[in-house]
C-alpha cells in the first residue's frame, strides 16, 4: 500500500490532475443533492475542490496528514478516520467515498459511517469495482466489489438510487484510460 504522507505532494500529477478531478466531480454531482457534503478519503482534495465549485459546501476528511496539508489549500478539510467519522448522526446531505473501498480489506465499517451521517433522505456516493477499471488481476473478492457494497449499504437502510460512470483520464497507463463506476444510495426519510 502507498504511503499517502509521502505521495501526497506528487498524488495529482500521477493520477489525471485536474481533467480527472473535473470528471469524477461531475458524474459524482449529477447523483447528489445540493446541501452538505462530507467527502471521506478526500486525498488532495482536488476533487472536493470541484464538487464544492458546483455548488455544494464541503467537508474534507482524510487519514493521511500529508494529504489533509495539500487538501487544506484547496478545501475544509480535517483528519479523520472513516471508520470513526467525526460528525454527528444525520449531520449531512451527502457522503462520498471515491477510490477509498478497493484501498480497505473490509469496507463495512466505513459503509456504516457513511449510512449513520447522512442525513435521511441524503445520498452516499461511492466507487465500485475499480478492479474492472484496470482490467484483470487484484484482488480475487475486492472490499469494493459491487455486491458487497450494495448488500452491505442495506443492511444500514441505504437503497441504491442511481449509478454513474466517468473516465479516469491520465490514468491509461498500458491501455485506454479506465472508466470508474460509482453506485449512489438513499436513506429513507
Amino acid at each position: 500500500m502507498l504511503d499517502y504522507d509521502l505521495e501526497a505532494a506528487h498524488y495529482d500529477e500521477t493520477r489525471g490532475g485536474l481533467p480527472r478531478a473535473e470528471a469524477a466531480a461531475e458524474a459524482v454531482r449529477g447523483l447528489l443533492p445540493g446541501g452538505t457534503l462530507l467527502d471521506v478519503a478526500c486525498g488532495t482534495g482536488l476533487v472536493t475542490r470541484e464538487l464544492a465549485g458546483r455548488g455544494l459546501r464541503v467537508l474534507g476528511v482524510d487519514a493521511s496528514a500529508g494529504m489533509a496539508r495539500v487538501a487544506a489549500g484547496r478545501v475544509r478539510v480535517t483528519l479523520g478516520d472513516g471508520c470513526a467519522l467525526p460528525v454527528r448522526d444525520g449531520a449531512v446531505d451527502a457522503v462520498t467515498t471515491i477510490w477509498l473501498l478497493h484501498l480497505l480489506d473490509d469496507a463495512r465499517p466505513v459503509i456504516a459511517e457513511a449510512a449513520r451521517v447522512v442525513r435521511p433522505g441524503g445520498v452516499y456516493v461511492t466507487t465500485v469495482d475499480k478492479r474492472a477499471a484496470h482490467g484483470p488481476g487484484g484482488r480475487r473478492h475486492p472490499a469494493d466489489a459491487p455486491e458487497l457494497v450494495v448488500a452491505e449499504a442495506s443492511r444500514h437502510g441505504l437503497r441504491q438510487a442511481g449509478e454513474a460512470t466517468f473516465v479516469g483520464h491520465g490514468q491509461g497507463r498500458d491501455g485506454p484510460d479506465p472508466v470508474f463506476r460509482l453506485l449512489a444510495f438513499t436513506r429513507d426519510g
